[in-house]
C-alpha cells in the first residue's frame, strides 16, 4: 500500500534516476562527438601529408653546387608535407662548409622552399680551410681555388683571435696602400706578415697597433719610394724600424738614417 508520505521519496527517486540518465546520455553524446572530430582530423591530416613532390633551392652560389645540396638531402626527406622534419633537413645543410644560413619553408600543397646564404670565405687557413667574417674555420678538401685570397697561419690560439688581428692590420694600413698577402703567428707569439709587394714585416709580440701607426707616418715620409725595392721591415724597435733592401740604392731623399749597405733605420 502507498501512502502519500512514501510519493514524495518515489518522486525524488525518479527524477534522480532521469539526471543520472539524461546526465551519462550526455557524456555518451559528448564522448561521440570527440571521437569523430579526431577521426576526422586524422583523415584530414593524412590527406593533407602528402609525400614532397619538389624541393626548390635558392641561392647565389660562387662556390656551392645545387647538386651537392640536393645529395645532402636525397636520404633526409622521412616524411610527408606535414611530418617532414625542417630542422633536421636545416642542420644536414648547415653542416656543409659553404653554407653559411639555411632557411626552409612548406609551400602548398606539397612543395619546400629552401633559401640557402652561401659562406664568404676572408682567408685561408692552412692547406683545406678557410676562415669567415667571424674567424670560423671552416675545412674542405683543398682551399687551393682561394689563392687570391691572404693565407693566415698560427702554431698556438684561435682562428678567431687571428682573423680579428688580420682585419685591425688591414685597416691600419689602409693609408700605405700595402695588403696583406700572409699573417703569421709563429711559436712565440710574435706576429709576421708578407704583403702583396713581397714585403715581409716582423711586427713582434706587444703594440702591435702603435708600431703600425709608426710604419704608416716613415712610410707617408718617403719610404713608399723604395717600395719596389723593399725586402723587410723590422718593427721591433721601441722608437723606430729597420728596414732591408732588395739591392741597395742612395736614400739621401728619405728621411732615414742609412745604418749599413741593406738596411735603414729611422728613429
Amino acid at each position: 500500500m502507498v501512502t502519500e508520505n512514501n510519493r514524495p521519496n518515489q518522486e525524488t527517486e525518479a527524477r534522480g534516476l532521469s539526471e543520472k540518465f539524461l546526465d551519462g546520455l550526455s557524456k555518451l553524446v559528448t564522448l561521440v562527438i570527440v571521437c569523430a572530430v579526431l577521426y576526422g582530423a586524422v583523415i584530414a591530416f593524412e590527406e593533407l601529408d602528402q609525400p614532397i613532390t619538389k624541393v626548390t633551392i635558392e641561392g647565389e652560389f660562387k662556390y656551392l653546387q645545387h647538386s651537392e645540396l640536393a645529395s645532402l638531402l636525397k636520404d633526409q626527406m622521412d616524411g610527408g608535407f606535414l611530418t617532414v622534419d625542417l630542422r633536421k633537413l636545416q642542420n644536414v645543410l648547415q653542416e656543409h662548409p659553404w653554407v653559411g644560413e639555411v632557411s626552409i619553408q612548406r609551400q602548398w600543397p606539397a612543395y619546400l622552399q629552401i633559401d640557402v646564404v652561401e659562406e664568404v670565405p676572408i682567408a685561408r687557413w692552412g692547406d683545406d680551410a678557410f676562415l669567415n667574417r667571424l674567424g670560423d674555420k671552416l675545412t674542405i678538401n683543398d682551399n687551393s681555388g682561394l689563392e687570391n685570397l691572404p693565407l693566415l697561419t698560427a702554431e698556438f690560439g684561435s682562428s678567431s683571435e687571428v682573423m680579428e688581428q688580420y682585419q685591425r692590420l688591414a685597416e691600419l694600413l689602409l693609408p700605405t696602400g700595402l695588403k696583406l698577402a700572409k699573417l703569421q703567428l709563429d711559436g712565440l707569439g710574435a706576429w709576421r706578415v708578407e704583403t702583396s709587394k713581397g714585403i715581409r714585416m716582423v711586427i713582434g709580440r706587444n703594440h702591435v697597433g702603435e708600431k703600425i701607426r709608426r710604419l704608416v707616418l716613415v712610410w707617408e715620409s718617403g719610404l713608399h719610394l723604395q717600395s719596389d725595392n723593399i725586402e723587410t721591415i723590422d718593427l721591433r724597435y721601441p722608437n723606430g724600424l729597420a728596414v732591408a733592401l732588395r739591392d741597395p740604392v742612395d736614400t739621401g731623399a728619405i728621411n732615414i738614417e742609412k745604418t749599413d749597405k741593406n738596411s735603414i733605420v729611422h728613429g
